[in-house]
């Protein structure tokens, strides 16, 4: 048995489950959740959430999509670039490209829109009945719908792996 590419292939299935499993977590459980308190709770909270959540999960995705690539030439099919014109070698590529797009679009649309979000003053965010105002529940959809299409991509990446794990 080859111990580094046993080690390389169970740190890529980790990463993969911890960056997959917590967008899964984030857009189904903490946000339904969070939505419930008030504003100021769902910010202090939120805060340190995103805080945590970009330092570990921006290191897990690049991990997976690193472990990836080792896992795909220097333990796998690829080993040229003719390699990317089999079957197996244009799901890899796909699976990459998604990979890249999938952490892309978690840092410039999920990310960032949280940020804008949670910009806007809380005075400005909520009606004197305490009801979300349009601005803010504007961003607040946006960023809802921008995480539910995260998960396209974990879709796709995931399809891949399984795909892959065939020989396809």
């Amino acid at each position: 048995m080859d111990w580094v590419q046993f080690i390389v292939q169970w740190l890529h299935v980790l990463m993969g489950i911890t960056w997959f499993g917590s967008a899964i977590t984030i857009n189904f459980i903490v946000i339904p959740a969070m939505a419930r308190l008030p504003l100021d709770r769902q910010r202090e909270f939120g805060m340190h959430l995103g805080e945590r959540a970009d330092y570990v999960l921006r290191r897990a995705a690049m991990a997976v999509i690193v472990l990836g690539i080792l896992r795909g030439t220097v333990w796998g099919q690829i080993r040229s670039v003719d390699a990317l014109t089999t079957q197996y070698g244009i799901t890899w590529l796909v699976a990459l490209i998604a990979g890249l797009a999938t952490l892309t679009w978690g840092i410039r649309f999920v990310g960032a829109g949280i940020f804008r979000m949670n910009a806007i003053p809380v005075d400005q965010a909520l009606n004197s009945d305490g009801s979300p105002t349009p601005a803010f529940a504007a961003a607040f959809a946006t960023v809802k719908r921008n995480g539910l299409l995260e998960l396209i991509g974990f879709f796709v990446i995931f399809t891949c792996m399984i795909l892959m794990r065939f020989g396809l």
